[in-house]
């Protein structure tokens, strides 16, 4: 639909150039002087420029169903609390009961595993179990971020599973005991500060082997990004030196961001500490947050 509306206006703005040149009619355009022609053809150029800057403007930072950002404040959660991103040792796929759907069977979804659990500070991983629990049904309907997008928890939980399958599928190696196809070297991530993004928030990290001494290849960290995918918008994986950054939604992890004595402009906060009462804005709308029925981390203002 948005490629038509933008071929639509580039046929617009043709017709409104043809009428706006002295004595040109639809089957004048061979009339034209060579200066015409020069001024004419400035102008689309210019006209090119500005639809491909609106063209990106509309592909990037997409999020029509939630899925980009919360995938993106996994990374985030994942890097600040598990300190590294390895994915296939530590996720998994799980079978989850449909019965609270008014539905039956069963759907797959994905969880921590022991190993993964291991890695948090006294294996409590608050921040990314909170972003794993909005792939259930009771989060249907509850989960509001900017634009008032609201998440689709079965589309984040069939596209957690699927990207996860892909990460794995990726780092299998060869039965010939070849090198995976997605290289990265042993690593840990330590979170540094975080600022204005792209999208919304970037979180930036330090990238080093175990013992602090530098990586060689940094960049392919992205490598260990399939399972949130690399080409979400909302990661926006880039790497300077030793520094890395993702950029997912302002209020699904926690930064070096203070807020006392005012509001919290947003529609739902993921935090460690009870925010429960405490003033924030939704949409404009002035509020409180509550604790999900959910989550005891996840707090939804209303």
């Amino acid at each position: 639909m948005k490629t038509h509306w933008l071929k639509t206006v580039q046929v617009l703005s043709l017709g409104l150039l043809a009428t706006m040149i002295p004595g040109c009619g639809a089957g004048d355009m061979g009339e034209l002087s060579a200066d015409e022609m020069s001024a004419m053809e400035g102008d689309m150029s210019a006209m090119d420029a500005e639809l491909g800057q609106l063209e990106q403007g509309i592909m990037s930072c997409n999020n029509v169903d939630g899925t980009n950002s919360v995938m993106a404040a996994l990374a985030v959660a994942a890097a600040k609390e598990l300190k590294r991103w390895q994915p296939s040792l530590d996720f998994k796929t799980i079978k989850t009961d449909r019965s609270s759907e008014n539905t039956t069977g069963q759907s797959e979804a994905i969880a921590l595993t022991a190993t993964g659990k291991a890695q948090c500070a006294g294996g409590n991983c608050w921040n990314t179990q909170a972003l794993l629990n909005m792939q259930y049904y009771p989060a249907t309907g509850k989960i509001i971020l900017p634009g008032n997008i609201v998440l689709n928890p079965d589309a984040l939980r069939t596209r957690l599973v699927a990207k996860l399958w892909e990460q794995k599928s990726c780092e299998l190696r060869p039965a010939n005991g070849g090198t995976s196809n997605c290289p990265v070297e042993t690593h840990k991530l330590a979170f540094t500060t975080s600022a204005k993004g792209g999208c919304d928030t970037n979180f930036f990290f330090k990238a080093t082997q175990p013992s602090g001494a530098a990586l060689t290849y940094p960049a392919q960290l992205k490598n260990k990004l399939l399972w949130v995918d690399a080409n979400n918008p909302y990661v926006q994986f880039q790497s300077v030196g030793d520094v890395i950054s993702i950029d997912p939604t302002y209020g699904l992890n926690e930064d070096t961001t203070t807020t006392t004595g005012s509001c919290t402009a947003s529609c739902v906060r993921l935090s460690s500490t009870n925010i429960a009462g405490a003033c924030c804005s939704c949409n404009g709308a002035t509020k409180t947050f509550s604790k999900a029925a959910w989550s005891p981390t996840t707090f939804i203002c209303q």
